[in-house]
This record gives C-alpha cells, structure tokens and sequence, in this order.
C-alpha cells in the first residue's frame, strides 16, 4: 500500500496550492465573509429572541457549528466541483497519471488538499467568532481543530464518492440536497437535535456532520464528554471516510482504467 505521506500526493497537494494561491483574494472574502453573515443573522438575529440554549450563550452555541459547517462545505465543494473539473473538463487526472503518480496517491493528494483547505476555512470562522466573543475557551477551539481536520479528510471523501458515480455536474445538486443540506440543518449547527421528533433524530445521528458538533461543541463552551463517547465519535467519523475513499477509488478505478 502507498504511503499516506507519499512524496507524489503531497506533490499534487502543492501543485493544487500554486492554483489557489493565485485566487487567495476571493477564497478569504468566501471564507470570512459567509460565515460572518450566517453568524451575524443567526447570532445576533435568532440572538435577540434566543438568550441560551443547552445552557450556552446563543452565539457561543452556534460558532462551533458554523465551524462544523464552513470546513464540511469546503472540503466537499473541492472533491465534488473542483475534482469533477480536474477529472472530466480539464482532463488534469490524466496528465498527473502519465507521471509516475499513481490512482491511490492522485485521490489521496485531492482529499488531503481539501481537508487543508476546509481546516482553513474553519480558522477562519474560528477568528471571527472569537473577535465576536463567540468563544469561551479558546484552548479548547485549538483542541478541535485536529478533530476538524479529521473530519474534513471524510467529507472530502464523501465528496470523491459523488464524484466517482457523476457523470456531468447535473449529478451534483443530488449530493448537495441530499447530503449537504440535511447535515446543514439537522446536525445541530443552530440547535439541539433532540427537538427533532426520533425519526429525526435518528437520521441526524447517521449524518457526520453530527458527530463532529457533538465532539467540538462541549470542548469549546466547557461542557464535559465522557472518554467513551470521544472515541465513538470518532470512531465513526474515520470508518465513513474510509469507507468512501475506498468506494471512490474503486469506482474511479473501474472508470479509468477499465
């Protein structure tokens, strides 16, 4: 098995920095700018209306959510849209594998990359949020950004996953209605899943996206969680994604080279 630290995924990982580096500008305003507003019409908004919920400060409540969110929306953008364009429009894939780049090592430099760029994106709504005094400890934000990164390495995969089964961009507005948006609203980003009825609750509890608000959450407003239930958590967190980085290198596979 390649190595997860190949020289030719961190390659390619590069290679895909040089590219964004040159559209930095732009992808600071999309990362600050979107989540600010989100955070200023549900913080302060549903704030005046909403003093606490779980106990929390309403704005203290919903930051790490909106962190959860930011780093899930940027990594599955990436490896859905900026893969599929790589992939079938631009036909980069093909050129990085006449090179001595393998499938594994193309797949895992793209989901690495996105992950880095999702971490960034949560950065960036962690400094917000904390200029807003949305944070009550900030060790325990430090704390959750390997947790964020982690997962962002799974939504990354479940992004390549859609993109391996699509075959025009059309196929896409399937994964963001249907898998995008249920983890926006029902994994607890602006409140308690458990005022959903338990149909819903069990639905959310599929969704990762729940998983990483529920490991987060507590560390970054001083709530206790049990040591059992830190690795439950992620314990699904990395078996989803390895499992959907596994479907779409085989369906990748089965459609490049088959």
């Amino acid at each position: 098995m390649t190595s997860l630290f190949s020289r030719y995924a961190l390659a390619i990982v590069w290679r895909h920095y040089l590219v964004w580096r040159s559209m930095l500008a732009s992808s600071i305003a999309s990362n600050v700018v979107n989540p600010s507003l989100f955070l200023f019409a549900f913080g302060f908004g549903m704030g005046a209306f909403i003093d606490t919920m779980s106990g929390i400060d309403y704005l203290a409540f919903i930051v790490p959510g909106m962190i959860a969110y930011s780093a899930m929306f940027s990594a599955s953008f990436e490896t859905t849209i900026g893969s599929y364009s790589r992939y079938a429009m631009q036909r980069t894939w093909d050129a990085m594998l006449a090179s001595p780049v393998s499938l594994f090592e193309l797949l895992w430099g793209e989901v690495l990359w996105s992950a880095l760029k999702a971490l960034f994106a949560a950065i960036c709504v962690l400094i917000v949020g904390w200029l807003w005094g949305g944070v009550i400890s900030f060790s325990g934000a430090l704390l959750s950004l390997p947790v964020v990164f982690i997962a962002s390495l799974g939504f990354a995969s479940y992004g390549l996953f859609a993109t391996s089964c699509a075959r025009g961009y059309e196929f896409f507005s399937y994964f963001f209605t249907f898998w995008i948006t249920p983890m926006f609203v029902f994994s607890g980003v602006f409140f308690e899943i458990d005022r959903f009825p338990a149909a819903v609750q069990w639905l959310a509890w599929l969704l990762p996206m729940t998983h990483l608000v529920a490991l987060i959450r507590p560390w970054m407003t001083e709530f206790p969680i049990s040591p059992v239930m830190i690795v439950i958590h992620l314990a699904y967190l990395i078996g989803l994604g390895v499992l959907a980085f596994w479907l779409a290198y085989r369906n990748i596979r089965k459609r490049m080279f088959d």
